[in-house]
């Protein structure tokens, strides 16, 4: 039974990059940290929860920024999965840049296995350029973007990782 353990420890990771859905300027009293999502980001976040329960796509653990907008996403994306999974609350998210995103997911248990961090550009898009050497032209709102080829959250940085998905709201089907 060691030996199976070990085995698990060293299973493919899997990093999914989620920039929180569209938000609202309605109202303009509002601090940043509080803005709601519009009519556009929670018909979006939506359509991208029934992307990933059609992808069969399950998190070990999911991180978000604590602002309105990334929490509200997080609520839509994930209202669709069975078990939800575990979800931590890291106010350093919060206009992370992608050295201080980097840093977070190298500190993750190799138990986890498909880790989803919810955050705010620019940091998830440098992140994303930085760890995949992918010239990306635009990460919108909404962009879930899927990373892969490491073993461990320790050698994210290590030039290897593939861009495996990226996707974006234009091109979800609408029901």
């Amino acid at each position: 039974i060691e030996s199976l353990s070990k085995i698990e420890l060293t299973r493919m990771k899997n990093l999914f990059l989620l920039r929180h859905a569209k938000s609202s300027w309605e109202n303009a009293a509002l601090g940043d940290f509080d803005r709601p999502l519009s009519k556009r980001g929670i018909s979006n976040a939506i359509l991208l929860s029934k992307y990933i329960q059609k992808q069969s796509i399950s998190f070990d653990l999911v991180i978000s920024s604590p602002s309105e907008r990334t929490q509200s996403t997080l609520d839509l994306v994930l209202s669709s999965l069975d078990p939800i999974p575990t979800t931590t609350l890291k106010e350093s998210l919060y206009h992370a840049s992608a050295s201080s995103l980097s840093q977070l997911i190298k500190e993750q248990n190799d138990e986890i296995n498909n880790l989803l961090v919810i955050g705010h550009n620019p940091g998830l898009h440098a992140l994303t350029e930085s760890l995949t050497n992918e010239s990306i032209v635009k990460f919108p709102t909404c962009a879930f973007a899927k990373i892969t080829n490491f073993n461990h959250w320790k050698d994210i940085d290590a030039g290897i990782l593939n861009l495996e998905s990226l996707i974006i709201p234009k091109e979800l089907k609408h029901d």
